[in-house]
């Protein structure tokens, strides 16, 4: 109970600022065809036509390019007159009706194209007076989806280029955050995770939205090499991250460190200006700050030479000076790059090419499709005028997740009473038509300015909105107000029981081949760090990283089953996964090994050999195979760098010091990836032993 409590105050917790323009469109579609139909004395046309409007607008996402938000809207109306249709045609034949409409709720749930406003389409035409013809009341839906559509979009003209360039500056803003932690040293790692995710959802959020704009040519080859600049930036600072924490730990005792952060937070000026204003004042000072702290380590260098520094802490911080100079690089080439300069038209939507269908699976649709056909057989036994408000709570209501079904519930069932009551003084001390449309219009423009910002209020909100408008051309009393409200709770009740009784423990069994495919991932991944081919690389951190995620994703459905509870050791595992991926990362900006590789490749099979071996054992449950020893080749790797140390010092002494021989090659990359190779192993052994099988 605390992690509901926990949660439902968490959906009252106004993320940011509400979208009062967007509240009052909405609002605006809803009344305008309310408001015609009170005038012209056809108030069930009115409300029909609004309410094809309110339900579009669950197909909308405003974050979308126009192109792509036009066509979502457009496939919303599309079923939502469908689902108005066969609402309409099932309404006659009250028996098979408790069949279709829970095989509706069924199809919605395991194919999202359907959406749930199609189903709750079918439930309210179906619920709703007789007083047109099924074609009749299709059309009417349609056109209330077709208004709500030119409304949403009719600024596209003005507006077009918006999307694109708020997703170009959320990338640039997200990465400019993730190089400024690079500096804090008491920053924790869940702060860091967090930082890590939004760049990684901000970079591709960007290269989601380039990818629904027509583009020149010219510009885009433009904007691709931004979004690899920008992939380039988040690559570099997470080495830089795990290199400036190995070079800590070091016997330097200079003040190199207040240096190097000086730099870090000017190249995070000079990119959060680039990205968000287009300006380049930044980068010269971002650029004297880097050759500060480039002197320094020159310094630092030729001391090593002289005896006074360990060379390999000397080599560590050369590294971290190319890390250094190739975020500069990459800023200056962003700031020289205006997005704002880029000529782009709106993908419209072009229905000729059919995308892949997106299923979902598990139980829920089975669940869902079950506890609607149950709600409306004891609906039409009851013979209740407002059956439909239990039909449309347990819809709404029954989540994938019994956590979830128990805020939405509840959620649900505050918004009907404070919405049922509110209606009804509304009526009581001023009734009239005229007077709900105004009362459901202060609802719209709260409800939808809310919706992106608070699930909470917007429920409040949203509730008497749909109440309101499906019974508009109904009278409510008190009488009325309070079965709507007995209703609800009951549906609410009914979606508990399915969500308690039938698959409440479903992600158990999903978890054993999600831990395997996150372990196999990460073998890959490593593995693929002895060739170190960038393309590959890239597309394993990028699998390891979805595999990761798709773990994390289980845990926190385990987190919402009855009684139910991730491992805190599981929970661990992903953040030791993530670790390992930052290792990787800085051993790939590394410079090749040359002749003196050393253990290194040996290290890095052994390790995958590890991951793999743990993930045989946990998918066959099968004891795991012997362990290999890999402290010794650990300790080699440390003598290994040791002689390439006391070699690279007589080299010195011979007068090779500013000569690229094949030792200073060697050491280049030995005494760089030495900490994250190590630290590499680390994690892969902890992630190993946190997933490994209990006995």
């Amino acid at each position: 109970m605390r992690k509901i409590a926990e949660a439902l105050r968490g959906d009252f917790v106004i993320s940011h600022r509400p979208a009062w323009g967007y509240g009052l469109l909405c609002a605006l579609g809803i009344c305008l065809p309310l408001l015609l139909g009170v005038v012209l004395g056809h108030v069930p046309q009115g409300a029909a036509m609004a309410l094809g409007g309110y339900l579009t607008i669950f197909g909308d996402a405003p974050g979308l390019p126009y192109g792509e938000r036009t066509r979502k809207l457009l496939v919303a109306t599309l079923m939502v007159t469908l689902g108005t249709g066969l609402g309409a045609l099932i309404q006659p034949y009250p028996w098979p009706a408790v069949a279709v409409v829970g095989l509706a709720a069924m199809a919605g749930a395991y194919w999202p194209m359907i959406s749930i406003s199609s189903v709750l389409a079918v439930v309210l035409s179906y619920f709703a007076p007789s007083s047109m013809s099924a074609p009749a009341h299709m059309g009417v839906a349609a056109a209330g989806g077709l208004l709500m559509t030119l409304l949403l979009v009719g600024l596209w003209p003005v507006r077009r280029l918006r999307p694109l360039r708020e997703a170009f500056e959320e990338a640039g803003e997200a990465l400019a955050d993730l190089l400024e932690a690079v500096g804090q040293d008491r920053l924790s790692d869940e702060g860091w995770e967090e930082l890590r995710r939004r760049a990684v959802t901000a970079r591709d959020g960007a290269a989601r939205a380039f990818s629904l704009y027509w583009v020149s040519e010219e510009d885009s080859r433009a904007l691709d090499r931004l979004l690899a600049t920008l992939t380039r930036i988040f690559h570099e600072t997470v080495a830089l991250r795990v290199l400036r924490a190995a070079a800590v730990q070091t016997d330097i005792r200079t003040e190199w460190t207040a240096e190097l952060d000086e730099a870090v937070l000017a190249l995070a000026r000079a990119l959060r200006e680039a990205m968000t204003a287009g300006d380049s004042a930044a980068v010269p000072e971002a650029l004297g700050a880097m050759g500060r702290f480039a002197e320094r380590v020159e310094e630092i260098r030729l001391s090593a030479h002289a005896g006074g520094a360990p060379l390999p802490a000397a080599v560590l911080l050369g590294q971290i000076r190319r890390c250094l100079d190739r975020i500069g690089t990459a800023v200056r080439s962003v700031a020289q790059r205006a997005v704002e300069g880029v000529e782009v038209g709106p993908r419209l939507p072009r229905f000729g090419r059919l995308r892949k269908p997106v299923f979902s699976s598990g139980p829920h649709p089975l669940r869902l499709g079950l506890a609607v056909t149950l709600a409306m057989a004891l609906m039409l036994l009851a013979h209740e005028h407002y059956a439909k408000w239990f039909v449309v709570t347990v819809i709404v209501g029954l989540r994938p997740a019994y956590r979830d079904t128990v805020e939405r519930v509840v959620l649900r069932a505050t918004g009907t009473a404070v919405g049922a009551t509110g209606a009804a003084v509304v009526l009581a001390v001023a009734p009239g038509q005229s007077y709900l449309i105004v009362f459901i219009t202060v609802c719209a423009a709260l409800g939808f300015a809310f919706r992106g910002a608070s699930y909470g209020y917007w429920m409040v909100f949203a509730t008497p909105l749909s109440l309101m408008l499906s019974d508009f051309s109904l009278r409510l009393d008190w009488a009325a107000a309070a079965v709507r409200v007995v209703l609800t709770i009951a549906g609410g009740a009914l979606a508990l029981v399915f969500a308690r009784l039938l698959w409440p423990r479903g992600q158990r069994a999903e978890l054993t081949g999600r831990a395997v495919a996150m372990l196999e991932e990460h073998a890959a991944l490593v593995r693929s760090l002895i060739d170190q081919d960038p393309d590959e690389v890239r597309a394993r951190s990028f699998s390891a990283g979805e595999a990761a995620g798709r773990f994390s994703d289980s845990l926190d459905r385990l987190d919402k089953e009855p009684g139910g509870s991730a491992p805190r050791r599981l929970r661990d595992a992903v953040a030791a996964a993530r670790r390992l991926r930052d290792n990787a990362l800085a051993l790939f900006a590394l410079p090749p090994p040359g002749e003196e590789s050393g253990p290194a490749a040996t290290v890095l099979d052994m390790v995958a050999d590890r991951l793999e071996n743990v993930a045989e054992a946990v998918g066959t449950d099968r004891p795991e195979a012997p362990a290999d020893d890999l402290d010794a080749i650990l300790d080699e790797l440390g003598a290994h760098v040791d002689v390439l140390t006391e070699r690279r010092l007589d080299e010195v002494a011979e007068g090779a010091a500013d000569e690229m021989t094949g030792v200073r090659r060697g050491i280049r990359h030995a005494a760089a990836a030495q900490p994250a190779l190590r630290g590499l192993s680390a994690e892969a052994l902890r992630l190993a032993s946190l997933i490994a099988p209990r006995r």
